[in-house]
């Protein structure tokens, strides 16, 4: 099965995100960033959109069974703590704030990156293999991030 496309070569992003404080990404009146303003080019697009990993966010990668696990595990937090979620047969790839990975040991299961690129599906386009797992964390305008600090410490029990 082939893995979520991710590379080491890293090219200009197709999007522009959102400014926020020290350069940081953000949503529309100060509220947490969403797909719409994090990946704008995915709303817009007819095909997969390669996107830059690193400077607005990290990303990790969950098999898909542990990922679904993770989400069930944390449904009774408000909101909840997984945002935006891309899948592909098998895994699927969590949105992290950037820098999330920095001294921090990501266990398996999970793979961290924070760098390189990733190729996102459209929005309101099906794709082949390549799809949402999920537009947020309260649909398509719900937050864009997952929380680090409630996904991290499961990984271990999902093993």
């Amino acid at each position: 099965m082939p893995p979520i496309a991710i590379s080491e070569q890293v090219g200009a992003a197709p999007w522009t995100p959102a400014p926020g404080p020290a350069g940081q990404p953000r949503g529309a009146h100060g509220q947490p960033p969403t797909l719409a303003d994090m990946l704008p080019a995915a709303h817009l697009a007819s095909r997969p959109v390669d996107v830059e990993i690193g400077a607005d966010f990290d990303i990790v990668v969950l098999p898909e069974k542990q990922a679904r696990r993770t989400v069930d595990l944390l449904a009774h937090c408000r909101p909840h703590p997984v945002g935006a979620a891309v899948s592909r047969p098998g895994e699927w790839v969590l949105f992290l704030p950037p820098r999330s990975g920095l001294g921090t040991h990501w266990p398996r299961p999970a793979t961290h990156y924070d760098s390189g690129t990733l190729q996102v599906p459209p929005v309101l386009t099906v794709c082949d293999g390549l799809r949402w797992a999920r537009l947020g964390n309260a649909g398509r305008y719900g937050r864009f991030y997952t929380a680090p600090l409630m996904v991290h410490p499961l990984l271990p029990l999902l093993g």
